[in-house]
């Protein structure tokens, strides 16, 4: 086996692990359900669930990859000692994977095209009932949803082409940025509408606002924006040193990816409650009725545009993420070069996205088949949970305790390992459980 690369640091890495979490789901899913279930009350719940739910799931991700230095299917292969039944999960988690690249890659072109025509002024002349028929327009157009979903996806497979270093540079880049052009779109929003209802709403703490389908919501979004259950923090901990601690990088990635969350609330909120904008949960909104909303605000079309540049950063990075397992999967048990197993695994999954991206209207034929809305909901509903509840109950169960406390460098005995272990064990698999019951019945 050709030699194995590493993160060239530990910051690196939790940047990396970051830009894979940081996606549609923090600019615009959080705020959403923020808003709808009680602004400061649910962030309190949605911490807890992190803490209990999401970390715990994360680290032991991170350990299966780290522990094995292997993609996410051979990972699970060696650790279970070729079991048969355990070799599914991990292929569980690159279909996974797979299935949810093509279609995100198709939503990640619509940024490219709107910060595009932002940059030009041709978003300018749009109103709120223009904005949905240029819209409907737009994703109707077969030529258009290919080309941009062709160079979102060529612009993923440069990248991971390159292997590690080429992430590690493409992250050096992105994050920062992306951080940066987050704080301008704030600012402005801010300078326009104040911040006072904003700041009130989300750190306003009214413990009677709690309600049944606050708390799933939260410990719904607590799993589901960490990139758990689809090999990627797998691969990802693969290629990190012995020497760093896991500990350490589970909590930063924790803190950062709730602070990239956070900042998108204060960079929405303030034009929900300064313009009463109607507040939707599907991700088109983005394209809309905010879209509209931020040519009123000074320099318009430069700040939409920077809007759009940011959301098209957040995705590229959770795109890299997403490739790469299925990357490492065809180097490593395929025996390809990277270059080769590159272009496997984005061609086929660009292929696979090509009739996501005919799904909006582009062919009468494929739209009737709503490929892009079966894969959202399979994934989404099913396998994306179903995988992180596996690899949860596969570290807690198939890894010994001595090896998992080894790799973390804790004393089996010690609390911190205990309570890490009983999350795993019972109560964060029991949660995400009843979190994809409820998603499937209410979908």
């Amino acid at each position: 086996m050709v030699e194995r690369k590493k993160w060239s640091s530990s910051i690196l890495f939790i940047m990396a692990c970051v830009g894979s979490a940081v996606g549609l789901g923090n600019i615009w899913k959080f705020p959403y359900i923020t808003y709808e279930n009680g602004g400061g009350t649910f962030v309190l719940v949605y911490l807890l669930a992190v803490l209990i739910i999401g970390m715990p799931i994360l680290l032991a991700e991170m350990l299966i990859g780290r522990n094995s230095e292997r993609n996410a299917y051979d990972a699970i292969v060696k650790l279970s000692n070729h079991n048969r039944w355990w070799k599914l999960v991990g292929a569980l988690c690159l279909f996974t994977g797979f299935g949810i690249l093509s279609f995100y890659s198709v939503v990640a072109g619509w940024t490219v095209d709107y910060f595009i025509n932002a940059l030009l002024g041709n978003l300018s002349h749009l109103d709120f009932t223009t904005t949905g028929q240029h819209f409907g327009s737009f994703v109707s157009n077969p030529g258009k949803q290919i080309l941009y979903h062709t160079i979102f996806m060529a612009m993923t497979s440069l990248i991971v082409w390159r292997g590690t270093k080429g992430i590690e540079k493409a992250i050096e880049v992105l994050m920062p940025v992306l951080g940066v052009l987050i704080v301008v779109v704030m600012s402005v929003t801010v300078s326009k509408y104040g911040a006072g209802d904003t700041l009130n709403f989300l750190f306003d703490i009214d413990l009677s606002k709690i309600t049944a389908h606050a708390i799933l919501e939260a410990m719904g979004h607590a799993f589901f924006t960490l990139s758990v259950g689809m090999g990627t923090m797998i691969v990802y901990g693969s290629y990190f040193p012995k020497k760093n601690s896991l500990l350490k990088a589970t909590l930063w990635i924790g803190v950062l990816d709730t602070i990239f969350a956070l900042m998108a609330c204060l960079m929405i909120y303030p034009i929900i409650f300064g313009t009463k904008m109607e507040v939707r949960e599907s991700a088109s909104i983005l394209f809309t009725t905010l879209s509209v909303e931020l040519q009123h605000l000074p320099f318009g079309n430069y700040i939409c545009a920077v809007f759009y540049l940011l959301i098209a950063f957040a995705a590229l990075s959770s795109t890299i993420s997403l490739l790469e397992p299925v990357t490492a999967f065809f180097i490593e048990n395929r025996n390809m070069s990277r270059a080769k197993a590159t272009l496997v695994s984005g061609g086929s999954i660009w292929f696979l996205g090509v009739f996501c991206a005919l799904s909006n209207g582009g062919s009468e034929f494929i739209s009737k088949l709503k490929i892009m809305d079966h894969l959202d909901y399979i994934t989404s509903n099913w396998t994306l949970p179903l995988g992180g509840i596996l690899l949860a109950i596969f570290c807690a169960y198939v890894i010994s305790n001595d090896e998992k406390a080894r790799e973390l460098n804790v004393s089996k005995d010690s609390m911190l390992f205990k309570s890490w272990n009983f999350l795993l064990k019972i109560v964060a698999p029991t949660l995400v459980l009843i979190v994809m019951i409820y998603r499937i019945f209410n979908s």
